[in-house]
């Protein structure tokens, strides 16, 4: 089951969801127990930042699920946002820097 009411077709064919959990002002502990939540009760989508401070925490909820086969990497979108300062060529480092914690 996917929460998230209609699903948008994105260029490459993939169907994702148009509605997820945010995590923005979610305290670290919090954003876990939020985290496993959403994802076992269907959700597929979560929307985070570096700015955020809590990717850490997303991530271990994230593999304490797929460790328990909840769910499965391939279902998930992690959407992170870059931010303007680095938009030049810190893009590629500023990315890699988010997805690692995932």
């Amino acid at each position: 089951m996917t929460v998230g009411g209609p699903l948008i077709t994105l260029s490459n064919g993939v169907k994702m969801p148009q509605v997820g959990l945010g995590t923005w002002q979610s305290k670290t502990d919090e954003v876990k127990v939020a985290v496993k939540t959403a994802l076992e009760t269907g959700y597929r989508l979560i929307d985070t930042a570096s700015c955020y401070h809590n990717e850490g925490a997303i991530g271990e909820a994230i593999h304490e699920l797929i460790k328990d086969g909840k769910i499965k990497r391939d279902e998930l979108f992690i959407v992170t946002k870059v931010l303007r300062l680095f938009c030049t060529l810190k893009v590629p480092l500023s990315t890699y820097k988010n997805i690692v914690p995932l």
